[in-house]
């Protein structure tokens, strides 16, 4: 039994890379944790899906740092200093990096434990990342006390209203998955939407404008109260947009596409049972294939 269809930007994106890929990842996968009904595919299909990356590592920890200093802020009590903040991220990255040469206790426990894949699969590029994860570490300390967001809520006249939860909304009939990184209101009864990137410059509006139409439904506010911005904490830069409903309306249609394609490859709808897994067609390429967790088992990956 699958679990029942939901719609995330993640498995969105997971979609656009390949769809081999993301079949191995929400259907040749599922039970994988069962030792005792699971196929060794299945197994070894859920372990490699548990990888992680120095990229994913370190934006999940910086996340984490900034919820932590945003919250000391909000509750009106001493922030961190950049030090220690500095201190923290760089103990808990060499903390994975050890973790990750035990590979026994990773495939015994492979959802409690970490593995990065650039350990896993032996990568070249390992020393290069680690040297950009170092520089990008010192930026985001630095910039977060200088962003947007943190000097409004130092202000004392914002409060926080979401940070890093999870939550869903109806979106053509389907349960839809968001997450913000922030939500704050200014004492006008205004809100902003906070999104921290601790990578490249890119475009997120999409992104945001889904959060726009979950927070306008939510907390029943229009859009012209509200806010979205893209603190870029590498650079110190942001950008800000302010959401009108042809945006809304655009990202909502474009949702409901994905939704239809994706539907499109299950046998039955109601159960998520998927189609068999030659539907899914590979689209190697050396950037998917590179960075792809399952690499190891994939017969068509990009050499």
């Amino acid at each position: 039994m699958y679990p029942p269809w939901s719609y995330s930007q993640s498995r969105a994106n997971t979609f656009d890379e390949c769809l081999r890929k993301y079949y191995f990842h929400y259907y040749g996968s599922h039970n994988g944790w069962n030792r005792e009904l699971a196929s060794e595919e299945q197994a070894t299909l859920y372990r490699l899906k548990q990888l992680s990356n120095l990229y994913l590592l370190f934006g999940d920890l910086a996340h984490r740092m900034c919820e932590s200093a945003v919250r000391t802020v909000d509750e009106r009590r001493e922030p961190p200093r950049q030090g220690f903040l500095d201190k923290v991220i760089r103990e808990m990255l060499n903390q994975g990096y050890k973790e990750s040469q035990d590979r026994e206790a990773w495939i015994r426990q492979p959802k409690q434990r970490l593995m990065l894949s650039e350990i896993y699969y032996g990568e070249e590029a390992l020393r290069d990342r680690i040297s950009i994860i170092n520089d990008r570490r010192r930026a985001i300390v630095r910039n977060l006390y200088t962003s947007a967001a943190w000097k409004e809520l130092s202000a004392g006249g914002a409060r926080v209203v979401e940070a890093e939860k999870w939550d869903t909304m109806l979106l053509h009939d389907t349960k839809v998955y968001v997450k913000m990184d922030l939500l704050y209101r200014r004492q006008n009864g205004e809100m902003v939407i906070v999104d921290w990137k601790t990578g490249k410059e890119g475009d997120f509006s999409d992104q945001l404008y889904l959060y726009a139409s979950y927070v306008r439904e939510k907390y029943n506010i229009p859009l012209e109260q509200l806010e979205l911005r893209v603190e870029y904490l590498v650079t110190g830069e942001c950008e800000t947009y302010k959401p009108v409903q042809e945006d809304i309306a655009k990202v909502e249609e474009n949702v409901g596409r994905y939704i239809e394609e994706m539907k499109s490859c299950l046998d039955d709808e109601y159960y998520n049972r998927p189609k068999p897994m030659s539907f899914f067609t590979p689209m190697p390429s050396r950037r998917t294939c590179g960075s792809c967790n399952f690499r190891e088992v994939c017969e068509f990956r990009y050499v």
